[in-house]
């Protein structure tokens, strides 16, 4: 029984070192807090919005808090046109990809947090799950009309007005007042051709563009495929020349550790390939589960790399204000795609890409 206890307290005794590790801070990069997409499944525009701000003060603009939910609204918009013509055959849920912002972006603009906090009066939690479904059996409804649908738009617009408030036509900024798309052209200011979606499978050549096979890729986007060892070298060269990165991956693994602040494999000593990524995403071991922000690196006790990792869940849902540090074994399985800058891609990378 003794022995029995005393195996107890050191099992107890490693997981706790395991879970208050510290984690050396070796490259940090600029850019805004740390928010919380609470109960909606809208990471995606957070992790986007938050890659956005970082553009916006590494090219000098300065530090912006846009508002996630502006995205998200107009987003709605989108996937319910694209739900309608395609007659119910596309994905209509809460998830989406870092693409998405820049589309509204492109397409509506953008706006600030104070102008548009993406709430309906009186609530004070995003919570989408209702609205969800009130839109998609509306869309089901109408996927089912013989003719071409006229009210769609206006009652889309309804059912998001009462979920989230009503988006704003007009905004105030520094004293002048600016149209949402006004204001993405003059302060928000990127161009959309210069980001880049990137992933890494072999089941489509290298080197191309493909429609990822994700159920979030409801608009069908086309991303660059590159071997693994490749996009690896591409992450690392944008966080060594100050380029932060949008990550989606599998947040699913047992050593996905948020509230301990680290995320690594089960075997950190696996030997990795680019045919064990492949094959893990082929019987969806690896799957599209969550969209965060890349904005720095850092080390363990030993020295071995981590990228420190913003994530959407709050300052307060872990011990290091919202960020946890992910190994690079984790990245390099579990990645599904990034979107980045294509100045932040290495020249002999991006000639192979023809970008």
């Amino acid at each position: 029984m003794k022995k029995f206890i005393i195996i107890v307290v050191l099992i107890f005794a490693i997981a706790t070192v395991h879970a208050q590790e510290n984690f050396k801070v070796t490259k940090d990069i600029p850019h805004t807090s740390v928010k919380s997409q609470q109960k909606a499944g809208t990471c995606w525009a957070f992790a986007t919005t938050s890659f956005i701000e970082a553009e916006l003060i590494r090219k000098g603009i300065g530090e912006l808090d846009l508002s996630e939910l502006f995205f998200v609204y107009y987003a709605y918009v989108m996937k319910m046109n694209n739900f309608i013509r395609l007659k119910g055959l596309a994905n209509f849920s809460q998830g989406g990809q870092a693409h998405d912002v820049f589309a509204v972006l492109a397409k509506y603009g953008a706006v600030t947090e104070n102008s548009f906090h993406g709430l309906a009066p009186g609530d004070s939690v995003y919570e989408h799950t209702e609205m969800e479904g009130v839109l998609k059996a509306m869309g089901k409804f109408w996927t089912t009309q013989s003719k071409p649908i006229k009210h769609w738009l206006r009652a889309t617009q309804a059912i998001l007005d009462t979920y989230m408030g009503i988006a704003p036509r007009e905004i105030e900024f520094k004293k002048k007042t600016y149209t949402p798309m006004e204001f993405g052209q003059a302060i928000v200011s990127l161009k959309t051709s210069d980001y880049v979606e990137l992933t890494s499978f072999s089941h489509h050549p290298y080197y191309e563009s493909f429609r990822l096979e994700i159920p979030d890729n409801w608009l069908g986007a086309q991303y660059y495929n590159l071997p693994i060892d490749e996009l690896m070298e591409v992450i690392n060269y944008a966080m060594e020349n100050g380029y932060t990165v949008c990550w989606d991956g599998d947040v699913s693994e047992q050593q996905f550790k948020h509230r301990s602040n680290y995320a690594r494999l089960e075997d950190e000593d696996l030997k990795l390939t680019q045919s064990l990524r492949q094959k893990e995403f082929d019987d969806f071991a690896t799957t599209d589960d969550h969209l965060m922000h890349i904005v720095g690196l850092s080390e363990d006790s030993t020295g071995n790399r981590y990228y420190i990792i913003k994530n959407s869940w709050g300052p307060e849902s872990n011990s290091n204000g919202g960020y946890l540090n992910m190994s690079k074994a984790f990245v390099y399985m579990k990645t599904v795609a990034i979107l980045i800058h294509k100045d932040a891609i290495p020249e002999k990378i991006w000639k192979k890409l023809g970008i």
